[in-house]
């Protein structure tokens, strides 16, 4: 990349004023910086939160989703404006991370994560709405049924055959064990937010937002070509007696009644990355970061093969199942589905994976946050942080195999050629036995061209450059392969991306050069550009050819000199430009940390990233950065492509029959045998948009059927994309994050923002403080008083985010505030905490022991399962009657409870509990749960146990407890031990452990 491609333009300076306020209606946003002035890209960023945020700009639904779009009529990857998708809510998670980074209020994070949780993760979220209502039948030993993918819709339904037997799923035995049941804990992928299509939320109907999908049916199904059909389908809508099944899969008999539900891994791993990044800033809440934990822990599946066949071993096109972790090529694969059966006959589930591997899904960032100590996010199961080690590996090699000579990244492989496991063609390249794919997944159009693909992916390689060298590690492979793709790749698309200036072109969309040739690949080439003031341009497509050498480690990798990219049609996507100027920003970042000081590569780098922000800038038409988007594809809106098998008649949520009446017959040469429909005759409604009309009058005006071109120009429409826009939001304050606040930046250090969410523990004669960390502090100061508010005395400083102060005195109640110093200045004081340090009784220790044991260590859901032995090292036998058990802890929202004995030795009959409320509360306990016995459980001889009992509670409207601060409970304790915690009583006397 040579300087002379762009002007870099001086910045927009601020007045030197204090403080920021954004304010539009009700809305109030306040900077966090205190004594400076707020750099150009911190303003912008809360300026476009602000957009994004405000009720009136439409970005989110009634029930507080984010749509696609403000605008409806779209058809992309929804096929209408106002779906969503999983992707849109990872993006939310993002753009919240940093508002909290800003503001050090992490509650709209939180918030965030539970309108995912309630929405777009199909689990019952507290509300007693069983959503995976029949996953516990679930039989890892067979996962799902084989049937093949095939290349045309017009070759679907495809027959359930079972040709090739499945491998057996090893994750499920772990992830019982270790969350109580194995109801995925992943995102559907699409969501109807408005209920456009009708279809209704059958397993939660309080939900407006309804589970959905579209595509089904192979690798040239594009969203013209697919038929949106409920998640949740119990025949109401689709053919009578059949619903919307028999469209994608053939039985020998009428499909059951169904749910099913599609994660696109790209996504829950977006927002693991972002969660990731919450903890660096500061981030700490337990609850948030073990759902991100769990939700990795599940994610595992998109390692696995569709049918969990052995990777590479269907090259000579007979598969073998695996028998465990053979099955896993440790990727992230296009997505994992999972579903089971509705009604009196629905007791069976099913799962799989997918055999195709994208290069545009791996995440390398949210692969070391889950299997890093210094990630802080690795899963609780006991195999997950070392497939997560195997996995990131992985994913660098598999970037390092992919990236082409020039330095763009090449589509992927697969384990299943064609989908349904064909021998591989002669001489075709391999990955770990996987075959290359230049377009994995989807052909219409190919999945690797568009440059988002190499943006998105990218980026997070540059995140993960920049970890490893701020953290010191520049030597591990690891480290080299992050650095060498992304120096590479930086190096290759920054000749392709221009501020200021416009690239010149052909009417096909190649860059020319200063000769008027068509520059066709190469390193380094110089293209011709016009001057642009205020314009930004960046690639849209790509194309391939050759194919990378088959893989044999890094050490032997040779840089692809066969696999070779030409780029093309520069364009204005604005999202694209967001995670572009991220990859810039981060990469020079990067260089920095690793040597010290910008390279000169790094500095070009950083240099293109702050010309794209103000260049972008003025896009900014008070809603969002947007573009105006001539779309040539709308014709489609009006083609007779949807294909239904003859004899197929159905509803559909809209009111019309399909296919309907207005149809052509089906072309013989796909393979089907049936007829077309149109996008308008499927989905009528689009017909009310208040768009449509301009479309049709452009189409009629302008659309050549003979040509198939638009000879008046396409139609053009501005669309206000979420994703889009936080994708810039978040690369104003990253680039201010990394670049203006890093020492010799463009500005000066700031003081620290105050602590947020101090917390006090008291013990025996000393009280644990902790709090954030607060990003830029250098030491905090701990501060007491006896009385609420004040005055508080300073009793010590420490470079951590947590204190112990161990010179107070017992029953005497303290008030704790602390401040954040740097060399600028120190923070506002925190908010209160109080703790009152008591003696702490010795337990009382007698003839009968108790034993406690949990499998529930995800402490922030509705239920918690305590499990109990009772143990007579006595010399003369007890009756369980005259025993009880308390078990102490918090409501976290004082509603109705229900107690369950799930299984006991004893006869679960025999054990009972009852609920009590204390008259005030204790450190870690408001109430207590105390276990009786019937006379029917016996009596414990000398030296026996009780067995087994296993507890289980809820709160009938199934909202969460928070276990992590009560008393008696003790992640932990995975197997039986003692537990002074759960005190122990015999005839009404305390005789065995502690009370809180």
């Amino acid at each position: 990349m040579k300087l002379s491609a762009f002007k870099k333009p001086v910045s927009f300076l601020l007045s030197a004023a204090l403080s920021l306020t954004i304010v539009s209606g009700a809305f109030t946003v306040q900077s966090s910086k205190a004594l400076a002035a707020p750099s150009t890209e911190e303003t912008r960023f809360l300026q476009m939160y602000q957009q994004l945020k405000n009720p009136a700009n439409g970005y989110f639904s009634p029930e507080g989703i984010p749509y696609h779009s403000i605008e409806t009529l779209m058809s992309e990857a929804p096929d209408y404006g106002h779906m969503t998708t999983s992707e849109a809510y990872s993006y939310w998670l993002w753009l919240e991370v940093l508002y909290g980074h800003y503001t050090g209020d992490w509650s709209k994070l939180e918030a965030a994560w539970d309108n995912m949780e309630k929405y777009i993760i199909p689990v019952n979220e507290g509300d007693g709405r069983e959503e995976q209502p029949t996953m516990s039948y679930y039989n890892p030993n067979s996962p799902a049924t084989y049937a093949a993918e095939y290349s045309q819709p017009d070759q679907y339904p495809s027959q359930l055959s079972g040709q090739y037997p499945a491998g057996r799923d090893p994750l499920d035995a772990e992830l019982k064990a270790t969350y109580g049941n194995n109801q995925t804990y992943l995102m559907h992928w699409l969501l109807d937010v408005d209920n456009w299509y009708g279809f209704g939320n059958l397993l939660n109907p309080s939900h407006t937002a309804t589970y959905v999908n579209t595509f089904q049916r192979g690798e040239q199904e594009s969203v013209w070509e697919a038929v949106p059909h409920p998640s949740q389908d119990n025949k109401t809508f689709g053919k009578t007696g059949e619903g919307f099944m028999t469209l994608f899969t053939n039985e020998s008999s009428a499909p059951a009644e169904q749910w099913r539900y599609t994660n696109a891994t790209d996504a829950d791993a977006r927002a693991i990355q972002a969660m990731y990044w919450a903890k660096e800033l500061g981030y700490n809440n337990p609850v948030y970061l073990d759902k991100a934990k769990k939700m990795g822990d599940y994610l595992r599946y998109g390692m696995y093969d569709k049918y969990f066949q052995k990777i590479g071993s269907a090259s000579n096109g007979t598969p073998t199942a695996g028998t465990g972790k053979d099955a896993s090529h440790y990727l992230m694969a296009w997505y994992t589905a999972w579903g089971g059966g509705l009604g009196q006959t629905g007791n069976w589930a099913w799962r799989i994976g997918s055999s195709h591997a994208h290069q545009g899904y791996q995440n390398v960032v949210a692969a070391y946050a889950l299997s890093n100590p210094n990630g802080g996010l690795v899963p609780n199961s006991p195999t997950a942080g070392q497939d997560w080690t195997t996995s990131l590996k992985r994913q660098l090699e598999f970037y390092t195999w992919l990236q082409s000579a020039e330095g763009a990244i090449a589509g992927g492989a697969t384990n299943s050629w064609d989908g349904s496991y064909k021998a591989y063609p002669a001489g075709k390249s391999t990955f770990y036995g996987m075959a290359y794919d230049d377009a994995p997944v989807y052909h219409d159009p190919p999945s690797n061209n568009w440059f988002g693909m190499q943006a998105w992916p990218v980026e997070r390689i540059a995140e993960l450059y920049y970890i490893l060298a701020s953290n010191g590690d520049t030597t591990s492979e690891n480290f080299q392969m992050a650095k060498q793709v992304v120096e590479k790749w930086v190096d290759w698309s920054m000749d392709y991306a221009f501020a200021n200036s416009r690239p010149v072109t052909d009417s096909e969309g190649y860059y020319l050069d200063h000769q008027g040739n068509r520059v066709l690949g190469g390193n380094n080439p110089a293209i011709a550009t016009v001057p642009a003031p205020g314009e930004f341009w960046i690639p849209s497509n790509l194309e391939w050819s050759g194919q990378p050498a088959t893989w044999n480690g890094f050490s032997n990798h040779n840089g692809n000199p066969n696999l070779r990219v030409v780029t093309k049609n520069p364009g204005q996507d604005a999202g694209v430009l967001g995670s572009y100027i991220k990859a810039l920003t981060f990469f020079a970042a990067g260089t920095k940390a690793e040597t010290g000081n910008y390279t000169a590569l790094g500095s070009q780098a950083e240099q293109l990233a702050k010309a794209l922000l103000d260049a972008a800038w003025g896009y900014n038409d008070g809603i969002g950065i947007t573009t105006v988007e001539p779309r040539e594809d709308y014709y489609r809106y009006f083609t007779k492509e949807i294909y239904f098998p003859n004899g197929w008649t159905g509803l559909f949520g809209q009111g019309n029959t399909l296919p309907g009446s207005n149809t052509v017959p089906s072309d013989p040469a796909k393979g089907g045998n049936g007829v077309y429909a149109s996008y308008a005759d499927v989905r009528p409604a689009i017909k009310n948009d208040p768009q449509w009309q301009y479309l049709v009058d452009k189409y009629n005006s302008s659309w050549d059927p003979q040509t198939k071109k638009w000879t008046n120009g396409a139609p053009e429409f501005t669309y206000h994309r979420f994703w889009s826009q936080v994708d810039m939001a978040t690369a104003y304050a990253e680039y201010d994050r990394l670049i203006n606040s890093d020492q010799g930046g463009p500005v000066e250090p700031v003081a620290p923002k105050a602590p947020s969410k101090p917390n006090a523990v008291a013990g025996d004669g000393v009280v644990s403080l902790s709090w954030n960390n607060v990003s830029g502090a250098d030491s905090y100061t701990v501060k007491r008083a006896t009385t609420s508010g004040g005055p508080y005395t300073t009793v010590g400083t420490t470079a951590q985010a947590s204190y112990t102060d161990s010179n107070v005195v017992n029953d005497t109640t303290y008030y704790y505030v602390v401040s954040a110093s740097n060399s600028v200045g120190e923070s506002p004081d925190s908010p209160e905490a109080s703790a009152k340090p008591t003696a702490v009784p010795l337990p009382v220790q007698g003839d009968l022991t108790l034993e406690y044991r949990t499998n529930d260590t995800n402490p922030g859901d509705n239920q918690f399962r305590p499990q109990f032995r009772i143990v007579n090292n006595g010399d003369t036998a007890v009756s369980l009657s005259d025993v009880k058990i308390r078990y102490y802890y918090t409501i976290d929202g004082d509603k109705p409870q229900e107690f369950h004995c799930d299984y006991a030795a004893v006869g679960s009959g025999n054990v009972s509990g009852t609920f009590v409320k204390l008259d005030s509360a204790k450190t870690g306990a408001d109430y207590y749960l105390e276990i009786s016995f019937a006379p029917g459980a016996g009596s414990l001889a000398p030296g026996a146990s009780s067995g087994e009992i296993q507890i289980r509670v809820n709160k009938t409207d199934w909202s969460n407890y928070n276990e992590a601060d009560d008393y008696s409970y003790d992640a932990t304790k995975t197997s039986f031990a003692s537990w002074e915690k759960a005190p122990l009583y015999l005839n009404g006397n305390l005789v065995w452990g502690i009370e809180p």
